[in-house]
């Protein structure tokens, strides 16, 4: 088995005044240099990337080829789409910044809206037939429905520049399981998220994606360190700590754990906090929260809070 990568949904960071934070940006994603966990730049929902103008999306990926190219892989996400044209218009923003890899979800879940089978394979075929690109397909349940396995596993024999899938928001093995048995390739990486990930490691897994990254990147390092090396003690203290932490901030969706995180923890960013239509929740919301956090007792956010001269 091969070195186990991480990847990340990072946070797009933002001044007081609500504009791109340029420098922030830098340093934000500089800390996931440190950890080796490469990142998806323009992430819809950590990344805020609905929220960007297409000129603030141009520089979010320079900027992330700038500071990681390299170093780790750059991958690029594109905001949710309508349809199949967007998608490619989007892909080729971030292919002309020279990121290495472009993520593809299926046109969003709008009013309703569940594609067919047939709909949804036109829309990767039209994307894929258009973008010969590096690509990873991601069937996240977040876009309203999520694709059947064969559907997925179909466009990864198909094209070859398909290098892998990312099951992110697909919690358990199931799905997994199924993709893994109907592709037919050996080459397509299965990247997985945090609960259950060491078991689907065994099974053949190759990467782990987790936005919990954006605040604790070493730890999520350590547990897939641990794994490696075979420490499954140590292995099953840090999953523990990064499962709690987990389980805590899904109280507030999207990216707004992230950028409350960020700002009581005084991340780089973290002052400018969200972009309309998100909204910080109120002053005694976020010191709730950070309350919360800061009983959770896991190791970095203690080193954390102590350098923002909290503890």
């Amino acid at each position: 088995m091969g070195k186990i990568s991480i990847v990340s949904r990072n946070s797009t960071t933002f001044t007081r005044t609500r504009e791109l934070d340029e420098d922030a940006f830098r340093a934000s994603l500089q800390r996931f240099v440190e950890s080796e966990i490469a990142v998806y730049l323009a992430s819809g929902g950590s990344g805020e990337a609905n929220a960007l103008t297409i000129d603030e999306l141009r520089r979010v990926y320079r900027i992330g080829v700038e500071v990681c190219q390299g170093q780790l892989p750059v991958y690029a996400n594109i905001p949710e789409v309508k349809n199949a044209q967007e998608a490619i218009d989007l892909s080729r923003l971030a292919i002309d910044a020279d990121v290495d890899v472009v993520n593809f979800y299926g046109p969003a879940g709008l009013h309703g809206y569940v594609p067919t089978d047939a709909e949804l394979t036109l829309y990767f075929d039209t994307v894929l037939s258009a973008v010969e690109h590096p690509a990873v397909l991601a069937p996240n349940p977040i876009q309203g429905y999520t694709p059947k396995p064969s559907v997925i596993a179909a466009m990864c024999d198909t094209y070859p520049h398909v290098t892998a899938v990312n099951l992110v928001g697909l919690n358990g093995d199931a799905y997994f399981l199924e993709l893994r048995e109907l592709i037919k390739r050996d080459d397509v990486a299965l990247a997985v998220p945090l609960p259950g990930s060491h078991n689907m490691f065994d099974l053949g897994a190759s990467a782990l994606v987790s936005n919990l990254a954006n605040i604790l990147p070493r730890t999520l390092r350590q547990y897939v360190d641990r794994y490696e090396c075979g420490d499954d003690v140590g292995m099953g203290k840090t999953y523990a700590d990064l499962l709690r932490f987990e389980r805590y901030v899904r109280r507030w969706p999207g990216a707004r754990w992230q950028k409350m995180a960020m700002r009581v923890l005084k991340l780089p960013g973290g002052e400018g906090g969200l972009r309309l239509p998100y909204l910080m929740p109120p002053d005694e919301e976020v010191e709730r929260f950070a309350r919360g956090l800061l009983a959770l007792n896991v190791p970095e956010l203690d080193d954390l809070a102590q350098a923002a001269g909290l503890a």
